[in-house]
């Protein structure tokens, strides 16, 4: 009796038929995507990655979006990768302009900063680092220890064959002012989708 009846339950309960259950997934990600498009403009910006100097984090061609209200209250972490500007000359003109770069904050106020055999050492202990690809060939200003004034931050690309950063001394350590916001989630390729690491 008891069996039976168990067996009459289970025949009882419909099942969803495929079509009905992805269509509701369809609906659930295009509202997903609108609420998410919608909202971009109001914590940050889409920034299309433009060059090789975040890779293997950050392809040529991915679309990122910066959070411009992440380090209202925080300051950046060590690891976060970040948006900041560099003013540089334009060409033939007296004028600076600032220009927009993608790096990773290695080295944080206060800290020692020296890159010596391939290897970044904070405050005199090697940095483990799980992100970079090429080897770190270039100390440029942090072939000798310096340390970070109280608002500055050490940035280096995660492809160290790429140098144009803190380690060149037209970029130099970032002042806090100079820092736009933090490269928050990759919207571009759908099959990278996440938040950046």
């Amino acid at each position: 009796m008891e069996g039976g009846r168990r067996g009459r339950k289970r025949q009882g309960k419909k099942r969803k038929s495929p079509v009905r259950v992805i269509a509701g997934w369809i609906v659930f990600i295009g509202v997903f995507l609108v609420l998410l498009f919608a909202l971009v403009p109001l914590v940050g910006a889409g920034m299309r990655v433009t060059d090789g100097a975040m890779g293997p984090s950050l392809a040529i061609g991915d679309t990122v979006v910066v959070n411009h209200l992440s380090y209202l209250l925080l300051r950046p972490r060590r690891g976060d990768v970040i948006q900041f500007t560099v003013a540089q000359d334009e060409q033939g003109s007296s004028s600076q302009t600032d220009v927009v770069y993608l790096r990773r904050v290695i080295g944080r106020p206060g800290e020692t900063v020296q890159i010596m055999d391939g290897k970044v050492y904070i405050n005199g202990y090697p940095l483990e680092e799980e992100y970079t690809a090429g080897v770190t060939t270039y100390g440029g200003i942090a072939a000798s220890q310096i340390t970070l004034d109280s608002d500055e931050y050490f940035v280096m690309a995660d492809n160290r064959s790429k140098n144009f950063d803190s380690r060149d001394s037209t970029v130099g350590p970032i002042s806090r002012d100079d820092i736009l916001g933090k490269v928050w989630l990759r919207i571009l390729p759908f099959d990278k989708f996440g938040l950046v690491q």
